[in-house]
């Protein structure tokens, strides 16, 4: 959809709660081959940033989306909770991501936010909230057991 095309949504079609419903369908279970409609949910010039870095612009985000996703066996989202306040959302979510290469391949759980501005019913500002520790990290053979031991002292 072009620029011009998202001054002209429909007034439901604008509505965050409306926007809300259509990502958490998009992001249930996202992969490289459904990023177009990831992509119809983005402004042109949209922000976005999670913990490891951020990008600006649609093709900067589909780029990584891209690249993130085909090193994956596996992604989806369970959404918990979602509240919106007109031009705003926040949504609660768990991911489930299978990295070949990190836990054995096997599932990798992680409870997360993200916060999203929209205008003209389409995402603007995308910032995700997560522990890439969980994520990531302590699943690296060495350097997981070492977040693992400090996070058992920091616990005591």
């Amino acid at each position: 959809m072009s620029q011009v095309n998202e001054l002209f949504l429909a007034p439901e079609e604008s509505s965050a709660e409306f926007l809300s419903k259509r990502l958490e369908e998009a992001y249930h279970n996202i992969s490289p081959d459904n990023l177009g409609i990831v992509e119809s949910l983005y402004t042109h010039d949209a922000y976005f940033e999670d913990p490891s870095h951020g990008v600006q612009g649609k093709a900067a985000l589909l780029a990584h989306f891209s690249k993130t996703f085909a090193k994956l066996q596996g992604c989806s989202f369970k959404f918990h909770q979602n509240v919106t306040n007109g031009a705003d959302i926040f949504m609660a979510w768990t991911i489930f991501v299978n990295y070949p290469s990190l836990n054995g391949g096997q599932t990798i759980r992680v409870e997360g936010a993200s916060f999203l501005k929209t205008r003209n019913g389409k995402i603007y500002y995308h910032r995700d909230y997560f522990d890439l520790g969980s994520l990531l990290y302590e699943h690296v053979p060495l350097v997981g057991r070492l977040i693992k031991k400090i996070k058992q002292r920091i616990a005591r």
